[in-house]
């Protein structure tokens, strides 16, 4: 993050000055400096690959202060607050803000340094932060003499380079965070998951083990650890070891990271409790009957690029291979040596990629023919328990109805869909008023 210290720059030039005269709250420098710049820097002087790489996305003034609103107007002053992965400090400037303002600059600093902790471990993004904890107190009127950026800063001593998870908590009453975005190999002895996982669901289960009972934690979280099947063990992990009060729905985090996000207000449980009962991740409703009470289904087992070339010839299915076709025959299909788990016509084939503002959400097309099949991981397989072609035509349409859109839209906002969530998809029953648009 060595490019960042040009922005970091900036900010102290701008605090010096802000030193030297009476600042307005209305300068259009420290306005830009406390609301979106610098996100819009780091993408500017960080390559996309370096941010991708560390995970840094910042959270955004607007969805910082949205958090604080909902979930902290309960808060006492005197609660000491943390972001543990502070980046550039977008969630403790929102918290700062309703913290009162003393009779001068370095009184402000000294109190709201007892409130806020902030851990990184990039140097650069904790130096951003002091600087625009600063700009917040002038920004409310906050003033001094004589002071130097330096001199300032260092006052706020808790918000230092380091491991978040490695921080001080004993006292902390509320976590705000936006952990990390990436992915890295599961920890030795994970009992969630097992080869790449998210940053973020690493980063926050690690942490419902070293903060405190009865902290509360408000946190930002890739929406495909609330919906994504391969994180059900860890949504129960964490809620055996958290007290969920809600689950907000963001939507998209911002144009440029573009991953679906939601809020999590929670508290830490005093004793990690195996028969907590189940969080409702979503708020899609429940249906009596779903597509698989009459479809086996799974996602294919071809990993392009990844799986050897042995075995016996099999025809091969990919997503560009029925791109936009109803229905499709593999004698068709181009072949490949395959010696693992394949398919038996018919079946429908769903694309997994998939995006909230798609206008059909789950696209499939019917697989048909005598060869069995190998199919590639990005499809999704619905085999009818039938065996038969007419109920994969059902499927179709059932897929078609807006209705399943919009409960999709519910159920799950990640880029892709899982098998879990197209295995809840309601399922019409004869009684049901869409029944008419998909009967034979």
């Amino acid at each position: 993050m060595r490019p960042y210290a040009e922005y970091v720059t900036t900010l102290r030039a701008l605090v010096t000055d802000a030193l030297s005269r009476v600042a307005s709250p209305d300068d259009v420098r420290i306005v830009a400096a406390l609301d979106g710049q610098p996100g819009r820097e780091l993408r500017r002087l960080v390559p996309l690959q370096t941010r991708r790489a560390s995970g840094a996305f910042f959270t955004g003034s607007s969805l910082a202060k949205n958090l604080v609103a909902q979930f902290l107007h309960s808060i006492s002053l005197d609660t000491v607050i943390c972001d543990p992965a502070c980046g550039a400090g977008d969630l403790l400037i929102a918290a700062a803000d309703r913290l009162p303002i003393k009779p001068d600059l370095r009184t402000t600093l000294q109190s709201w340094s007892n409130l806020i902790r902030g851990y990184d471990i990039h140097e650069h993004f904790v130096e951003a932060t002091r600087l625009r904890l600063v700009l917040a107190a002038i920004a409310r009127g906050a003033r001094t003499r004589g002071a130097t950026p330096d001199e300032l800063t260092s006052l706020l001593r808790g918000i230092r380079i380091s491991d978040g998870l490695l921080g001080d908590f004993k006292d902390v009453g509320v976590v705000l965070m936006n952990p990390p975005y990436g992915g890295r190999p599961a920890p030795l002895g994970c009992s969630w998951g097992s080869g790449l996982v998210s940053d973020a669901a690493v980063f926050t289960e690690h942490l419902t083990r070293v903060i405190q009972p009865a902290t509360k934690v408000v946190a930002v979280l890739p929406d495909v650890l609330r919906t994504g099947t391969r994180y059900r063990k860890w949504r129960r992990e964490i809620e055996k070891r958290m007290k969920i009060s809600t689950l907000k729905v963001v939507g998209i985090f911002d144009s440029w990271a573009d991953v679906d996000v939601f809020a999590m207000h929670a508290e830490t449980r005093a004793v990690h409790n195996e028969k907590a009962l189940p969080v409702r991740w979503w708020d899609a409703c429940a249906a009596k009957t779903t597509l698989a009470a009459s479809f086996d289904v799974h996602v294919g087992a071809v990993v392009p690029h990844r799986d050897p070339d042995l075995g016996p010839w099999r025809k091969y299915l990919h997503a560009r291979t029925i791109s936009h076709l109803e229905k499709f025959n593999v004698t068709e299909a181009p072949s490949r040596r395959f010696d693992r788990t394949t398919v038996r016509p018919p079946f429908v084939a769903i694309r997994r990629t998939s995006r909230p503002d798609d206008l059909q959400r789950a696209v499939g097309t019917i697989i048909v023919g005598d060869a069995d099949v190998a199919v590639e991981n990005h499809l999704i397989v619905a085999s009818p328990h039938s065996r038969i072609v007419r109920d994969c035509e059902k499927l179709i349409r059932v897929l078609q109805l807006q209705s399943t859109t919009e409960w999709l839209n519910e159920r799950i906002r990640c880029r892709h869909l899982t098998v879990g969530a197209v295995a809840d998809i309601p399922w019409p029953e004869p009684n049901d008023a869409t029944t008419s648009t998909i009967r034979d």
